[in-house]
């Protein structure tokens, strides 16, 4: 047997398991976890586009040869976005945030527009205006709170409810890279949000409702599309996806002061 050179025991030595009893927001972040945060997979979305964007607006060109007016239709088209949703939290036990907004933009939607007597403009803008409110809260937090709202919706997306996952998060937005890196993207989402909110709640007056119908949703993928080219071009620059880890690879070492921020998908 050849004996061990310079350093051999060290560079097989393994990171011994983080202590059970270790409080999880001091806990170290590993470098060879499973989580790798960042942009999740199209592939994950493609069911939620299916059966609560495309099946609804197919839905409607259908209804509406049966129905009298716009607004009944519209109503029975969005019954297919909330039943998707409803399957989806009795099949996982919960309910999230993205289906928590379209369920409560449905009743609203619904409430008001029967309150101002089926006016259908309410239920065509039902979502760009919970956009519109989203994106303007990307930019007020900014200057109103320490962690903007894009921040807590990527952290949600990214990390879940897990304890261990959203104490990392917290602590890379502390490090001068992740807070400029969040700051950036919140304005440049919330002004995109805005644009896109604001075209589909002037073009919902202007064209009929079927032709809205079928434009919107090449409205909106053009601008999330932008915004996530944005993203991944803006976090390559800036060496995010260098860091394989949450600890920098400049570092030195495991101090979280050189903690690269995950990526958020966007609202």
């Amino acid at each position: 047997m050849e004996p061990e050179g310079p350093g051999g025991a060290e560079a097989r030595t393994t990171t011994p398991p983080p202590d059970r009893d270790q409080d999880p927001s001091t806990a170290p972040v590993d470098a060879s976890s499973s989580w790798q945060p960042g942009i999740p997979s199209v592939r994950e979305f493609l069911p939620s586009l299916l059966f609560g964007a495309a099946l609804p607006i197919g839905a409607y060109f259908i209804v509406r040869r049966h129905v009298q007016t716009d607004t009944a239709a519209l109503i029975v088209a969005g019954c297919f976005s909330v039943a998707w949703i409803l399957i989806q939290a009795v099949r996982q036990r919960t309910v999230d945030v993205v289906g928590v907004a379209v369920l409560v933009g449905f009743v609203v939607g619904v409430l008001t527009s029967t309150l101002l007597g089926g006016n259908a403009y309410v239920l065509k803008v039902r979502d760009g205006f919970f956009t519109l409110l989203f994106g303007v809260a990307c930019i007020l937090t900014l200057y109103t709170h320490d962690r903007p709202a894009f921040f807590y919706v990527s952290r949600y997306l990214s990390a879940g409810k897990d304890p261990v996952k959203v104490s990392a998060f917290d602590r890379l937005h502390d490090v001068p890279l992740g807070r400029h890196t969040f700051r950036t993207l919140s304005v440049v989402w919330g002004v995109g949000l805005v644009i896109e909110a604001s075209s589909r709640l002037t073009l919902a007056e202007l064209l009929p409702t079927g032709t809205f119908i079928a434009v919107s949703p090449f409205i909106t993928g053009s601008v999330i599309g932008g915004l996530f080219a944005f993203t991944a071009v803006y976090t390559k620059r800036t060496r995010f996806w260098s860091a394989a880890s949450p600890v920098h690879p400049d570092s030195g070492s495991g101090d979280p002061g050189g903690a690269t921020p995950p990526l958020p998908p966007p609202p």
